[in-house]
Parts: C-alpha cells; structure tokens; sequence
C-alpha cells in the first residue's frame, strides 16, 4: 500500500501576507500576540525560544505593525527607525543637534480651496461641485483601511464639498446665516406641511 502525502500549504509570514487584513485586524493580532508574549514572561515554566509559537507570534505583530505603520505614513516603519538611530547616534557620538525624530507622513499635493474659487458658479454647478467632491470622499473612505494619502485626499475633498455646500446654502437663503435662520422660523399657526 502507498503512502499517499499530503502537502501543508505554507504561510509566509512577511508584509504582503499583511496587506489583505483591515487595520482593526491588525491591530487585534499585535494585541494578542502582546498579550501571549507577557503571559509566557509572567509564567516563570515557560520561555520563548526561537522559532516557537511565541516567536513566531512576534514576527506576525512585527509585520502587522509595518503594514499599519506605511498605511497611515506612507513610510516604511524599519527605515524610519533607522533614520531616527542614525540621527540620535550622530547627536550623541559627533555632537550633532538633538534630532526631532519627527515621523513623516505622505500629504496629498493639493491645497483646500478658497470661498473664491466657487464664487462664479452658478447653483447647479455648487451643487455638482458639492456632491462630486463629497462622493469622492465617501469612495476614498469606503475602504476598510484607507492609505494615508488617500485620508489625505478625503480631508482636501471634504473641505471643498463643505465650502461649496455652504456658499449654494447661503446663496439660496438670502446671503447669511440670520437670514437663513429667520426662513427657517414658522410663523404663528403655520404647520409643516
């Protein structure tokens, strides 16, 4: 009788393998793997060693936070890290400037634009303007883990579709808000019909 073999799908523990899961996710797997790391260091039986599970936990948490970190950045954790220890070594051993370490975070290339802007349009092109900048917002955040660029973008887009909204709102009721708001009052005995 022949043995018949069968093959373990391998699971390659790296930053693509991380890629797929939302933030939430990740952020639940370096909990646990946190947690399972002190629960072995408070146990005084059990250590880590190499390649066990716990290790192998640590790896998963290391990647995970990689991918979290070059989401919400654009910057990759590792290199970031390095340049910050190059710039304290240097502070410390050549007696260089104290370094700031700030981290980089990617920022969409535009700029919010001005009331101006919107001025000469015409109602119907406000509210065009309106809802395309706000439905482009609601696609850039649809995903479960926006990139930092794209959170970016929805914040520029987000401001465009409130001022574009809020010149068509003011341009429809009389110019300002205490023109708005007396519109907005019932007169004795109307209802709201």
């Amino acid at each position: 009788m022949s043995e018949i073999s069968q093959e373990v799908p391998v699971t390659v523990i790296d930053e693509e393998h991380f890629e797929k899961y939302p933030d939430a996710a990740l952020l639940l797997k370096c909990f646990e793997v946190v947690k399972d790391a002190l629960d072995v260091i408070d146990e005084p039986e059990y250590s880590i060693e190499k390649e066990d599970d716990t290790h192998i936990d640590l790896y998963r948490a290391y990647y995970a936070l990689k991918v979290l970190f070059r989401r919400r950045t654009g910057h990759d954790a590792r290199q970031v890290a390095q340049d910050h220890f190059e710039a304290m070594s240097r502070h410390l051993l050549e007696g260089k400037p104290r370094p700031e370490n700030r981290i980089p975070v990617v920022v969409f290339p535009g700029e919010c634009l001005p009331d101006e802007a919107f001025a000469g349009l015409t109602d119907q092109q406000l509210a065009c303007a309106a809802f395309n900048y706000s439905d482009r917002v609601r696609v850039l955040i649809m995903d479960h883990s926006p990139r930092a660029l794209a959170l970016d973008e929805a914040r520029t887009l987000s401001i465009d579709a409130t001022t574009a909204l809020r010149l068509l709102v003011l341009r429809l009721s009389g110019g300002s808000m205490e023109t708005m708001g007396a519109g907005m009052c019932r007169k004795h005995g109307e209802t709201l019909q």
